[in-house]
């Protein structure tokens, strides 16, 4: 018989904020992992929905709700999180987002054979609010500063790292919406990042193209290449960036004033030739 550990061996941190479409089956492929040995840290972030009310609808003992009814941002949440966790290990996940049920064991297989590695993540299948599956994202086999600037370091919610790495390298609060951007920049050159080739989450990403969300985050990302990204990057390639970060939104404000947005959500998917993840998608939706 598997004799639990005396402490979590990996925490779990699902920051939430107005998430009451999806939070329950979110929460629910969490508790339906075939790794049990968890604890999950659910921060709300001063949501005006019932979000808080569904997080404590469950009566788990694994799960921790933690709320102050103040907005404060996923970058304070996640640091929060991280700043509590019991577990040797802290896997992130959105709050509208799906868990296949190997994930945690996955990943925890991986992080305990290899332990010269600091964060590990996954390929995920992205679906839509209808629980259409879109395609999947992989992101890149090598972990080089090049690889992390052209944002191809990670799918964020996929990944599971070393609590005491989180703690050493916080999430930066000024930068909303690319904060896991410029920490992979920030630690890549320092840090053992590794890769699990499975698809190993269900990752949302709305039907529709959200334009104004997009423009700020391209805002955020020119401001940083304009600043703080002096100290990781040279010149030329920040001003590369800057331009390209430019021309990406003029033509995502065209392809949305054309009604065009689903080009731009097809492009950040690459197509399935063969899957058996929609079946797998139902399994999992079943258990709810």
């Amino acid at each position: 018989m598997d004799t639990p550990p005396s402490y979590p061996l990996v925490t779990i941190g699902i920051p939430v904020f107005n998430s009451q479409q999806f939070l329950h089956q979110a929460i629910a492929s969490v508790l339906n992992q075939s790794y049990p040995h968890f604890e999950l840290i659910i921060t709300d972030d001063g949501s005006t929905d019932s979000s808080l009310n569904i997080a404590q609808s469950f009566a788990d003992p694994r799960i921790i709700v933690l709320a102050d009814s103040q907005n404060k941002g996923i970058s304070f949440r996640l640091n929060q999180q991280v700043q509590i966790a019991r577990g040797t290990y802290f896997a992130r996940m959105d709050a509208d987002d799906l868990m296949l049920p190997n994930r945690i064991a996955s990943q925890l297989s991986f992080m305990q054979q290899h332990p010269e590695f600091d964060v590990v993540g996954s390929a995920v299948c992205v679906i839509d609010d209808h629980n259409n599956l879109l395609g999947y994202r992989k992101p890149s086999h090598t972990h080089t500063l090049a690889k992390a600037i052209q944002g191809a370091a990670f799918v964020h919610p996929s990944v599971m790292g070393k609590t005491d790495w989180f703690k050493k390298h916080p999430y930066r609060q000024d930068l909303t919406g690319m904060e896991d951007y410029e920490l992979w920049i920030r630690t890549v050159q320092n840090s053992h990042f590794g890769y699990i080739d499975d698809i190993l989450l269900f990752y949302r990403d709305p039907l529709q193209f959200k334009l104004k969300t997009y423009l700020f985050r391209q805002q955020q990302l020119r401001k940083f290449f304009r600043t703080d990204a002096k100290k990781y990057i040279y010149l030329p390639q920040r001003a590369k960036h800057i331009g390209a970060s430019y021309l990406k939104s003029v033509l995502s404000w065209a392809l949305s004033s054309l009604k065009l947005d689903s080009l731009m959500i097809q492009k950040r998917n690459t197509p399935f030739a063969n899957t058996n993840q929609k079946e797998i998608l139902k399994e999992i939706l079943l258990k709810q």
